[in-house]
């Protein structure tokens, strides 16, 4: 049944292929559209502007867990080989909606500060189009 309301956080995460990454503190999705700008003799001097090039990125954090299926390990090695990676934000909830695309591994970072657990961020960036879908059973 798909989720109704304000959606708890704790259920929107970030996959790899069908494989959730592991132990993540956050996720996020960002889309962006730069814009092409028209200024002529004509427009008073007023700048008028038009749809350009559309983009978006997921990016998340993760307590950095050694032995994880979905972890720094895998993500370091699609990083290297530039791998381009499918990739999902979605609650997995039957009816809700998810949001999907090929994307190329950005940035993949771990930190380690004194008596605190590990942690590792990353980011992905899109490879044309982002596609919305209802989760089905």
């Amino acid at each position: 049944m798909a989720s109704t309301g304000i959606i708890n956080a704790t259920l929107l995460a970030i996959y790899v292929g069908s494989t959730k990454i592991d132990v993540q503190t956050s996720a996020s999705l960002s889309l962006s559209q730069s814009t092409r700008k028209s200024l002529n003799k004509d427009s008073a001097g007023w700048e008028s502007n038009f749809a350009g090039a559309k983009s978006w990125e997921l990016s998340g954090d993760a307590e950095f867990e050694i032995d994880a299926t979905e972890g720094y390990s895998a993500l370091f090695a699609a990083l290297i080989a530039g791998t381009q990676v499918a990739v999902k934000i979605s609650t997995a909830v039957t009816g809700d909606k998810e949001y999907s695309g090929a994307a190329q591994i950005t940035k993949l970072d771990m930190s380690a500060g004194v008596e605190e657990n590990a942690t590792i961020s990353y980011s992905f960036t899109g490879s044309g189009a982002l596609a919305e879908a209802t989760i089905s059973a």
